[in-house]
């Protein structure tokens, strides 16, 4: 049985791998609480369990998960690296390792998914944003701080704002303008998101002479479509969609 694992910065996901369809999803935080991310994360595994990952979150986290899987009799892991080319999608950097392999994923999927030009919107701790044409010529992306980034770097670098919450309901007409600091901040840092983002895909469109498909996916993209002007197709398991293509290639 193969198992699809999609490690970010704040939480890991997984879902089975059953006839082509992703089953008994999970998810669980692990910035602060990784023994118990890693517990509930085993507790799901099915017996003799192959295992296809992406992971962004450093060595220790592969660690643990090379350590769980030790103690699993028929248990196997794949942690999937970015390269130059695969599934038809050749990568826009010189040096491949220096993309993250969460976008990566993110890009092959959405490329196969349209069965031509695409973004893929990650919208996490932090943004991404990629594109490919029809031809699978990654054309490069992007990198913005989430939304809670941008709040926090705010309090840590002024001496009045302090913590604000970002409320994720988007403003219309005027009522864009905070009334509040906590508006003032919030809204803004939804503005910057979603305004650079709509015109990262107009760039991409005029360059390009189509319209290419939107996906959006992260644990913030069911708020940052609320603010989004382009026309985006939700996909919540967008980078385990990815690591089925690394799963099917293995014959699993």
């Amino acid at each position: 049985m193969t198992v699809l694992v999609d490690i970010g910065n704040t939480r890991v996901k997984w879902a089975t791998l059953a006839e082509g369809r992703l089953v008994r999803r999970g998810s669980a935080m692990h910035r602060d609480s990784l023994d118990a991310a890693i517990a509930a994360f085993a507790a799901t595994l099915p017996a003799q369990p192959r295992i296809v990952a992406a992971n962004v979150a450093g060595e220790r986290v592969a660690e643990r998960l090379r350590a769980l899987v030790a103690t699993r009799p028929g248990a196997s892991l794949e942690l999937v690296a970015t390269s130059a080319e695969r599934f038809g999608v050749r990568c826009a950097y010189a040096d491949p390792s220096r993309l993250g392999v969460d976008r990566w994923v993110a890009v092959l999927a959405a490329y196969h998914r349209a069965g031509g030009a695409a973004c893929a919107i990650d919208a996490g701790t932090a943004v991404t944003f990629d594109a490919v044409d029809a031809a699978g010529t990654h054309l490069g992306g992007l990198i913005f701080p989430g939304v809670g980034l941008l709040a926090t770097a705010l309090d840590r670098n002024t001496s009045d704002i302090g913590n604000t919450v970002a409320a994720p309901a988007a403003a219309p007409g005027i009522e864009l303008l905070g009334r509040n600091t906590d508006a003032a901040v919030g809204h803004a840092a939804w503005l910057a998101l979603s305004a650079a983002l709509d015109r990262a895909v107009a760039t991409v469109e005029r360059a390009l002479g189509t319209k290419p498909v939107v996906y959006l996916t992260g644990g913030d993209a069911e708020a940052l479509v609320r603010w989004l002007e382009t026309r985006v197709e939700l996909r919540a398991d967008l980078v385990l969609e990815g690591l089925a293509l690394f799963a099917d290639a293995q014959g699993c």
